[in-house]
């Protein structure tokens, strides 16, 4: 007897109607029809007394249905012991970068650390823009992430790993006119005057902060990190992130400081989510807290 012909038997002993069935088993209503003749034949007796108007279960139809949920709710426990029970022998995180932090002193020198130290877990590395990875983690997507974060952005429910903190500071490009006037600082009233480049984001620039301070010209959105860097060669725009990216001591661009009352800093951090139920989640986040030191760039 299969056991695929039970679960077919329970879905019409439920509706009553072989339509509606074969609708919730996307079968057609033949093929339930045939399953069910098949395992009357096994059990040797009607389940379902039918008319061209209705569907109504026998007295062993009943029984059937009875002691068939039972052997289903066993089924069902039973499954969901065997994957739990794969799952925990299959360990697996998922980790996540912001894409522009540095690589060589930063990123490598995590994941071999990691993969040095838990063998035995499978880990999914991957890379991403700086916005999205709160909201990957918040909804459960990744178990880790490592990123630039703003010091105002809400990371309520997680908890960090905070490798440095660093002042935010406007970028250009040497053919900026800024930088060819040999300007020594910037002005808010300067920052009016010029376009800003920023990351597209899910969702909107949280506008209580800086972002919703700074007055420009023109706001530039573009798409990544390596696209920014590009608008930025063409020298006729400014963004704001900090010194801490990949190749950022080789890089051609130029800094100043923001205007005081426009100040804010990024952190370099590792986080993740306090209600996360992967129990090697806490122990990696715990083994980078101890060991942070040997990742600060």
């Amino acid at each position: 007897m299969e056991f695929r012909r039970i679960e077919y038997f329970l879905v019409l002993a439920d509706k009553l109607n072989y339509a509606k069935a074969a609708k919730e088993l996307c079968i057609s209503a033949q093929a339930l029809t045939k399953q069910i003749n098949i395992l009357e034949d096994e059990l040797g007796t009607r389940l379902f007394n039918r008319t061209t108007r209705s569907v109504e279960l026998t007295e062993d139809g009943i029984m059937c249905k009875n002691q068939f949920q039972n052997l289903k709710a066993q089924y069902d426990l039973t499954i969901a012991a065997v994957e739990e029970a794969i799952a925990k022998k299959h360990k697996h995180v998922k980790i996540s970068f912001f894409v522009a932090l540095p690589r060589n002193e930063f990123m490598n020198r995590i994941i071999n650390a990691l993969f040095s130290e838990f063998d035995d877990i499978d880990f999914e590395i991957a890379t991403n823009n700086m916005d999205g990875l709160r909201d990957q983690l918040k909804d459960g997507d990744v178990d880790l992430v490592f990123t630039n974060a703003h010091d105002f952005e809400d990371w309520t429910g997680c908890s960090h790993v905070v490798f440095k903190t660093i002042p935010a500071q406007i970028v250009v490009s040497p053919k900026h006119p800024w930088v060819k006037e040999g300007r020594k600082e910037i002005t808010d009233a300067d920052m009016a005057e010029s376009d800003i480049i920023l990351l597209a984001k899910h969702g909107p620039y949280e506008f209580n902060s800086f972002y919703g301070k700074v007055k420009t010209r023109n706001r530039i959105m573009v798409a990544d990190f390596e696209t920014m860097l590009l608008e930025l060669q063409k020298g006729k725009g400014f963004a704001v992130f900090p010194m801490a990216f990949n190749d950022m001591h080789t890089s051609r661009f130029e800094y100043f400081d923001l205007p005081k009352e426009l100040a804010f800093n990024y952190r370099t951090m590792c986080s993740y989510k306090r209600t996360n139920k992967n129990p090697d989640v806490k122990k990696i986040f715990n083994f980078i807290k101890e060991h942070k030191k040997q990742f600060v760039f």
